[in-house]
């Protein structure tokens, strides 16, 4: 593993377990067994190893969702998606449990954020329109309820952290296999 990949995967677990603000450049050189100095050679500083997670996570969904692609897709690869996708929030719960305030804090990252998420949107309707085609799910005649019904799943899955700290329940993988349960709820009507 590369020195830059080590700062990375150190960093994701320290902001995970303690969240962006708590954690320095310093925390995470020493974390990572290396000088300061090295850390600096590879990142000028915590935010380029904040996007850079970030690139991770964006690489993560356009490569990590399991879509079928040698067999019509069925209701056991949609629940597949769905729990995957719950995966990979578990896998940078930093950066769902902190969106809001990254993105305020750093432009570069917003306007990123905002490319990939939007790009995501638009395959994210891809993936419900083969879903429907391929009869496992059954979607309304109306575009407009369409559009809500992905903005509703899409709500639930990116602010599901937040959402669990607002309540005071635990930020753990079982609260994120009640995510999927509730996934699975709103779509429950409309599966075939």
């Amino acid at each position: 593993m590369s020195t830059r990949e080590k700062i990375l995967d150190t960093a994701l677990t320290l902001f995970n377990d303690q969240g962006t603000a708590a954690v320095s450049t310093n925390h995470i050189a020493e974390a990572a067994g290396i000088s300061p100095g090295n850390l600096y050679y590879h990142f000028r500083n915590k935010e380029e190893i904040i996007r850079a997670l970030f690139q991770r996570l964006f690489d993560t969904w356009d490569n990590g969702l399991p879509f079928p692609h040698d067999h019509q897709p069925t209701l056991a690869d949609l629940k597949t998606i769905i729990e995957t996708n719950y995966q990979i929030i578990w896998q940078y719960r930093f950066a769902y449990r902190e969106l809001v305030a990254l993105l305020r804090q750093d432009t570069e990252l917003r306007k990123n954020f905002l490319a990939v998420r939007q790009r995501g949107f638009n395959g994210f309707h891809e993936l419900i329109h083969t879903f429907s085609d391929a009869g496992i799910i059954h979607l309304p005649d109306d575009p407009k309820a369409i559009h809500e019904l992905q903005e509703i799943v899409w709500l639930i899955s990116e602010f599901w952290l937040t959402n669990l700290e607002v309540n005071g329940r635990n930020v753990n993988k079982g609260e994120m296999q009640n995510g999927v349960k509730l996934m699975l709820r709103v779509l429950q009507p409309y599966l075939v």
